[in-house]
């Protein structure tokens, strides 16, 4: 696993892009890390959704819904 979260934000063009980097730049965290991937969006359109068994133990009920 390389990270924990994943936050994808679109730009329009590269001078965009390169922006959204020098303000990632700016303000850095203290600590930890931040890695930075610049894609197109034909390269973005061509990711591969690999997943495996549901999971269908997930409750769909109102039982513990308390209305004040």
């Amino acid at each position: 696993m390389m990270q924990e979260s994943v936050y994808c934000k679109l730009a329009l063009n590269a001078t965009v892009a390169e922006a959204v980097v020098a303000n990632l730049k700016k303000n850095k965290p203290e600590s930890g890390l931040v890695q930075v991937l610049t894609m197109t969006e034909k390269q973005f359109q061509k990711i591969e959704f690999i997943v495996g068994a549901s999971n269908n133990k997930v409750l769909d009920s109102d039982e513990r819904l308390i209305v004040l």
